[in-house]
């Protein structure tokens, strides 16, 4: 056989390592009243970390790591003032790349006295929790004047004690519980030691029945914060206040893979009970007596119901909607509704198909010229609703959408838009989109500007999780603008469709992209999967940073970009499987890390069966147990607590071994 034309071997290795600072500080600033400073972290390389040096530049000192992979610095001298301390990673072919932390040093200058503060919001913030587990898992916040360098916790009950997984937003997976009252204390610490801490008291009655239980109407919930409760005072006829006292509390939580919420009490007395249901502890909705005789259900209903469907009185939506009171429910048979069209116009409505989906259907040009609904209210939330063949005309854009946001509090649940000029469009304050899936929504039409499956044009936070977004026509699926985005454990995929990019944030903003099954296909029309920046950093006072952490990301057109940025961002990528083309990725950089994250091509991976868009990982997969603890950022834990289920689904994601899997799938 003769020889490769050219010889000499191997090309030679010019990929840089990886190097990234995580203690005392990741967030690339940290201040202190010492005269030294230490510290550690990671470096990584394609072929391998063979130094690790530091440098600081305010007083020009330097020298050696200890370890390489994972580094440490026992003391690096300070200069009073500001010291850029740079770390430098090496590998053999002398590639370097390095991390810059800025220590501030206040030799002689006040102690820091303040401790932090440390909040339990998960799975109660009253103080109190029941349950007929034999565990429990935490989470909640900690700030601190300086920083949060630890988040500890102990069970009295059983002498059990951990730490936290993240600092500033901080959970712990499972506690184990005594049977009877344990008192959990979560305590955060600073690097003064000074140290804050919040007590949560469970109740476990491991087999114990469930005294008081049922379901409350998501009219009465709060999508926005996790602190729904119901609230139970002894006896009758109690009026539910901030000041009240409750006998007990359980939180509301929203049954996994739907739109409905539960809650249940256990061992809880008989007798007479007043309950209520508050987002806020002051606020409280849906107060009722209850007796309490053994096993007792007492559901929160919703307030005022208006029924609609082919043998009801009211036989279309619209007429509903128009009718509507602010605060009511809207219940719509399952069934198709033509050419429906309807401008919402009152607050706090909920809109549910039942029985079913029903479904509007456009089957011509909208004449509001907008979309088959335009919700110009607050505080709306569409449940199990399908949205079809909405287009307006070209003098209106050609940007019909299924519903055509412009209101604040906008919510969708359990819902489907297919075929539409555009599927949702609009952001105004927040946007929740959950367990919904979007299929060929989009278009470029030579008249007008493009539209997509999912458009947030505007808005503070825009949230999308457990859901499906695939097959756009040329236009992105996924397009936000807003100051803030999660976009949170979704399968985002263009399969055998033509879209454009699979994320485009041409804005920035603060983003979490994270647990998400991302492939771009062989036919798309710009080969660049998650876009960020491209149009310029809105001067609006949004944030410009970006994780991209525990996706698994397949580029089935073999080329391209699977993450574009623009701006200069703050950029965090860990845990990530990038596969299906070579490069793609930013260079590593002062504001840029990339830690733990898995490229090459996608049979290396491990995947059950790209080809059908399984990204689960096999038992082989060399992406198991080799993740990183992602930590936390702005008061957000970016270690992922779910994975996807197919279709618009979710299920509970825990480390199984020592580490986290990278990707989105944890091996089980």
């Amino acid at each position: 056989m003769a020889a490769a034309e050219g010889g000499g071997g191997p090309p030679p290795d010019t990929t840089a390592p990886t190097v990234a600072i995580t203690s005392p500080s990741a967030s690339g600033t940290f201040s202190t009243t010492g005269s030294s400073v230490a510290l550690s972290g990671t470096a990584s390389d394609n072929v391998g970390v063979t130094k690790v040096t530091w440098s600081n530049a305010a007083n020009g000192t330097s020298g050696i790591a200890s370890g390489t992979s994972s580094w440490s610095i026992a003391s690096i001298a300070l200069a009073a003032g500001t010291n850029q301390i740079t770390v430098t990673a090496k590998d053999a072919a002398t590639n370097a790349s390095g991390a810059t932390l800025t220590v501030t040093s206040t030799p002689g200058g006040p102690a820091d006295t303040t401790a932090p503060t440390v909040a339990i919001t998960s799975p109660s913030a009253s103080g109190t929790f029941s349950t007929t587990g034999t565990s429990v898992a935490l989470s909640g916040t900690a700030s601190d004047n300086v920083g949060v360098t630890s988040v500890t916790w102990s069970n009295a009950a059983n002498g059990t004690s951990g730490s936290a997984s993240g600092t500033s937003s901080w959970s712990i997976a499972s506690i184990a519980l005594a049977a009877g009252a344990n008192q959990i204390t979560v305590t955060a610490k600073d690097a003064a030691t000074n140290a804050g801490g919040a007590t949560l008291t469970v109740t476990s009655t491991p087999g114990g029945p469930v005294s008081l239980s049922g379901a409350v109407d998501s009219s009465l919930i709060n999508r926005s914060v996790t602190t729904n409760t119901v609230y139970i005072y002894s006896g009758s006829g109690v009026v539910p206040t901030g000041a009240t006292v409750p006998f007990a509390t359980a939180p509301a939580n929203q049954n996994s893979g739907a739109c409905t919420f539960s809650y249940q009490v256990v061992t809880l007395p008989d007798g007479p009970y007043t309950v209520a249901v508050s987002s806020n502890g002051t606020t409280f909705r849906g107060a009722a007596n209850v007796t309490v005789a053994g096993a007792t259900t007492h559901n929160f209903p919703a307030g005022f119901v208006r029924q609609v469907g082919p043998t009801r009185v009211v036989k279309l939506p619209s007429i509903a909607i128009g009718a509507a009171s602010a605060g009511d429910v809207i219940e719509i048979d399952a069934g198709t509704y033509p050419d429906d069209n309807a401008i919402i116009g009152k607050s706090n409505l909920t809109l549910r198909g039942v029985g079913g989906r029903a479904h509007l259907v456009s089957t011509q040009n909208i004449s509001n010229g907008k979309g088959i609904w335009v919700n110009d209210a607050q505080n709306t939330t569409v449940e199990n609703i399908e949205f079809s063949g909405a287009t307006v005309s070209v003098a209106d854009g050609e940007n019909g959408a299924g519903i055509r946001n412009e209101g604040d509090g906008f919510v969708v649940c359990n819902s489907y838009f297919h075929d539409n000029q555009n599927g949702i469009l609009g952001g105004v304050g927040t946007v929740l989109i959950e367990y919904s899936e979007f299929d060929h929504n989009g278009q470029c039409p030579p008249t007008n500007d493009c539209s997509h499956n999912i458009y947030i044009d505007g808005g503070t936070v825009f949230t999308m999780r457990y859901s499906y977004s695939h097959r756009a026509h040329e236009g992105h699926t996924v397009k936000s603008r807003a100051m803030e985005n999660h976009i949170l454990y979704n399968r985002i995929m263009d399969e055998d469709g033509d879209a454009s990019y699979e994320i485009d944030l041409p804005n920035g903003g603060r983003s979490f992209i994270i647990g998400n099954l991302i492939q771009q296909g062989p036919n798309t029309g710009n080969s660049t999967i998650i876009n960020y920046g491209e149009e310029g950093i809105r001067a609006d006072g949004r944030a410009n940073e970006i994780y991209i952490v525990n996706n698994t990301v397949v580029n089935d057109k073999g080329s391209g970009a699977f993450v574009s940025l623009s701006g200069g961002p703050t950029a965090r990528l860990i845990n990530n499987i990038f596969v299906g083309s070579t490069g793609g990725l930013p260079a590593a950089s002062g504001t840029v890390t990339l830690t733990s994250n898995r490229t090459g091509t996608t049979a290396s991976a491990g995947l059950v069966n790209a080809a059908a868009f399984d990204y689960h990982l096999t038992s082989g997969s060399p992406a198991r147990d080799t993740g990183t603890d992602p930590g936390s950022a702005a008061a957000t834990s970016l270690v992922p607590t779910s994975q996807y289920v197919d279709p618009a689904n979710r299920q509970d994601r825990a480390v199984v071994n020592s580490a986290i899997d990278q990707g989105a799938y944890e091996f089980q």
